[in-house]
């Protein structure tokens, strides 16, 4: 190594200029933008576990959460501990949409069953009523034919009736 001269001492003094102070390495503006993109990645990638450790004690605090359709109107997540409360006042499990869907189900379900058992009332009167016809048409001919066998019996017998017919005494 060799001794340092006044000039050495007035270039420090000035401050060591590399090559070209004015014109910037394309190295130097490639790893800035890879530091800020690692950045960017790390910082994302921590918001996320971050949020993540968040749920994970919020469920460790208040047990497994539920989610509720909150008086017909708002869904909400609530404790599992919560969820017999809610019930009570008629809340329901599962989203507001998936709740109005199966109301509107069962809704229909229930006009259906309605209709099927109007339609065997009706079914079952009409055979009533076609029974009824059918035995009072059967029973008529025979009231008749007991009237019409009734009264040429009477014809028939000599002796037999009011007594001013043929044979009798008058």
């Amino acid at each position: 190594m060799r001794p340092l001269t006044k000039d050495d001492f007035r270039q420090l003094e000035k401050g060591a200029q590399l090559n070209n102070p004015t014109k910037k390495s394309p190295r130097i503006a490639a790893a800035a933008a890879m530091v800020v993109c690692l950045l960017a990645a790390l910082a994302a990638l921590g918001g996320v576990g971050a949020a993540q450790s968040a749920v994970s004690s919020a469920q460790g605090a208040y047990g497994k959460k539920v989610t509720i359709c909150h008086k017909g109107k708002k869904t909400i997540s609530i404790g599992k501990s919560a969820w017999p409360a809610h019930q009570r006042h008629g809340d329901t499990l599962g989203t507001c949409a998936s709740a109005a869907a199966k109301a509107a189900k069962a809704k229909k379900a229930k006009a259906a069953k309605a209709a099927k058992i109007k339609a065997a009332k009706a079914k079952a009167e009409h055979a009533k009523a076609k029974a009824e016809k059918h035995k009072a048409e059967k029973t008529k001919p025979e009231k008749a034919e007991k009237k019409q066998d009734a009264s040429s019996d009477h014809g028939d017998k000599p002796g037999k009736g009011n007594g001013k017919g043929k044979g009798g005494k008058g």
